[in-house]
């Protein structure tokens, strides 16, 4: 009876060597993934905070707008919540400095200023602007 022999090459199946190459690979793809990941969610989050901020100032400036001329006088810088209302502990900061031009005395220039949270030790500003008309006296 014959025997069927097995011939072991180096050529018959993978190494160790091809293994760890092939680890290493995937591990830095799954790395690259995870970082890009985190950046689009980091991304989205400061989209977020932004587009409240944008509505917090859009908000008081139209509440500005609806005050008598005459009375505008600028304030200084509150804390607020995310719906605009006065909290100590809001992380937004609004404030409003009302100008008169000294060319055109019967309008003030207006601006609404809101600092969010931007990361951690930084923040970001939404700067709104406006001219309301005052009339002469």
């Amino acid at each position: 009876m014959r025997r069927l022999q097995v011939r072991c090459d180096s050529e018959a199946g993978f190494g160790l060597i091809s293994v760890l190459v092939a680890m290493v690979l995937l591990a830095v793809g799954v790395v690259a993934l995870s970082s890009s990941s985190a950046f689009l969610v980091s991304m989205q989050t400061d989209t977020s905070v932004r587009t409240t901020a944008t509505s917090i100032g859009i908000a008081y400036m139209e509440d500005v707008k609806k005050r008598p001329p005459r009375t505008l006088a600028s304030e200084e810088p509150e804390r607020v919540n995310e719906l605009g209302e006065a909290d100590e502990g809001g992380v937004f900061i609004r404030s409003l400095t009302v100008g008169v031009d000294a060319v055109a005395p019967d309008v003030v220039q207006v601006g609404v200023e809101v600092r969010y949270p931007n990361g951690p030790g930084s923040t970001g500003r939404i700067n709104l602007a406006t001219i309301i008309y005052r009339g002469n006296e």
